[in-house]
């Protein structure tokens, strides 16, 4: 923590696995790195998950995991887990009877990505859904647009988030949800703006001290990748024209735009 004290009252932290601009697996390595993890206990889910729904690798099932990490430091818990596909009601009462019950959370929050026609130099705007009022004001002065209900905005991930948003209301427990816009072209890959964002609301409502500056420099570096490939490939560059003049682009343009910024990315790693 920024004041060096530990948190009072723990947090759940929730991002499901595979949401856009790679949020999840970022959001944890960054927490691990500033605080180190121990794990607390791992969910079953086969009765959660469907077989059409897992890996497998030579003639073994891979089910995917569902785990509790918790961070001593920031005295915050983080649900490792890809959203279930079925018994969802079932599977977050299970959540939340752990996290409430057995580590004494007071307090939730999941986070998520929402597809947006932005460009990776838009300003990432963040939105909130809350299931407190209260919670609304306390959002606003971490620059984050708290005025929804329990909709998912258009072009958002798993509405599993919102889900346990309101089967949290009904067991007393506090949080919200948020949604970091992320340009289409980045959503299969990383967007480490949309990252950045995301700890400057983490920062600012919990006082977690992750660092800015690291992912700061991802940032500049994804725009010096994509300018490369803007210089290289004249279509890359009327898109991304287009674009931050505000006219949208059509679905073959679209698909074009992503799937050339992804294999550039990707031979640039």
């Amino acid at each position: 923590m920024l004041s060096g004290q530990v948190r009072e009252s723990p947090l759940l932290l929730v991002a499901w696995h595979h949401e856009v601009g790679g949020l999840a697996e970022r959001l944890i390595r960054s927490l691990e790195c500033r605080f180190g993890a121990e794990l607390m206990e791992e969910v079953d889910g086969s009765e959660f998950f469907a077989l059409d729904g897992v890996n497998v690798r030579g003639d073994v099932i891979q089910f995917p995991v569902s785990r509790f990490l918790f961070f001593r430091e920031a005295n915050t818990y983080f649900l490792q887990s890809h959203a279930p596909n079925r018994g969802h009601y079932d599977f977050l009462t299970k959540v939340l009877d752990f996290a409430m019950d057995r580590c004494g959370v007071r307090e939730l929050c999941t986070i998520g990505g929402v597809v947006s026609a932005i460009t990776h130099l838009s300003p990432r705007h963040v939105f909130g859904i809350v299931n407190h009022p209260e919670l609304k004001e306390t959002l606003a002065h971490c620059d984050v647009q708290a005025n929804m209900n329990y909709e998912t905005p258009s072009g958002g991930g798993t509405s599993m988030s919102n889900f346990l948003l309101w089967v949290a209301k009904t067991r007393g427990l506090p949080g919200c949800t948020l949604w970091v816009e992320v340009p289409f072209y980045l959503a299969a890959t990383q967007d480490p703006n949309a990252l950045r964002r995301v700890f400057e609301v983490l920062n600012c409502r919990f006082d977690m001290g992750l660092d800015l500056q690291g992912v700061g420099l991802e940032v500049q570096r994804l725009d010096r990748q994509i300018d490369q490939l803007r210089a290289q490939n004249h279509d890359i560059a009327r898109y991304l024209d287009l674009l931050e003049r505000g006219i949208m682009l059509d679905e073959v343009e679209s698909q074009t735009l992503a799937r050339e910024v992804g294999r550039s990315l990707r031979r640039m790693e």
